[in-house]
């Protein structure tokens, strides 16, 4: 497997608040990788700087051998976001939220209604096409979310707590989407989460940040083996070890 995104030193301050400090990590092609933390350790920052919608203060990454800083919107035109907040029209359909946005990626007329056509069937809401988003429950927008993020059929995905407020079922729903994209389209997947019984079930390796640091990468079973955790030891407890809480 190939990196397909590149991090060096990466680093964003706000006066004398320090966001993220100085991470380094590589991210490999078509794997599910979870960025885990409390709220204000700076995964949020890091995606943005990903995206190229921040600037570093500090420090690059190459996303897809592109670099953020000095390649921006090439950078970011092969990944696909998801935020926690999906940034949909209330008062169109599914469908014409999907057009609307392929014709913002400049994907072409020809192409853009058999695209939008697989993408509805894939993240099943087919059957619902032509409904309103304003109408549609939090797990509907979300899979919607997802449509729109691959509208221009990116390599790299990423998603800002995806499954936030929504229903088991839901959960669950995207969680095998999600696994889906990754192991049979070979996308990489990287992801935010407070679930972490989710990201146990997900991901082929988390990085755990506290204060802007990353202080422990690597596989579930790897993170176990590095605090010396049994199998039976539920990844929360992992977590809260690793995090210094317990």
């Amino acid at each position: 497997m190939g990196n397909v995104i590149e991090i060096k030193g990466l680093t964003k301050k706000y006066g004398d608040l320090v966001a993220v400090d100085h991470v380094s990590y590589d991210i490999f092609e078509g794997e599910i990788f979870g960025l885990l933390g409390p709220n204000g350790c700076g995964k949020t920052t890091t995606i943005l700087m990903l995206m190229g919608l921040i600037a570093p203060n500090e420090g690059t990454a190459l996303v897809n051998g592109r670099d953020i800083i000095k390649e921006p919107l090439e950078a970011r035109r092969n990944v696909g976001l998801l935020t926690d907040n999906v940034g949909l029209y209330e008062n169109m359909t599914a469908k014409q939220n999907l057009s609307f946005f392929a014709e913002l990626a400049d994907v072409k007329a020809s192409d853009a209604s058999s695209r939008i056509e697989k993408l509805l069937n894939l993240v099943g809401l087919a059957d619902k096409q032509n409904v309103k988003v304003g109408v549609m429950s939090r797990g509907m927008r979300q899979r919607l979310g997802i449509a729109q993020s691959l509208v221009r059929d990116p390599k790299i995905l990423i998603f800002d707590e995806p499954t936030l407020g929504i229903d088991p079922e839901g959960t669950k729903e995207l969680r095998e989407l999600m696994k889906m994209l990754a192991r049979e389209q070979g996308r990489t997947i990287v992801f935010t989460s407070h679930l972490l019984s989710e990201v146990n079930r997900l991901c082929d390796r988390v990085a755990i940040m506290r204060t802007g640091k990353v202080i422990a990468i690597g596989s579930i079973p790897e993170l176990r083996h590095q605090i010396g955790a049994g199998e039976a030891e539920e990844f929360e407890e992992v977590f809260l070890r690793i995090q210094g809480v317990i």
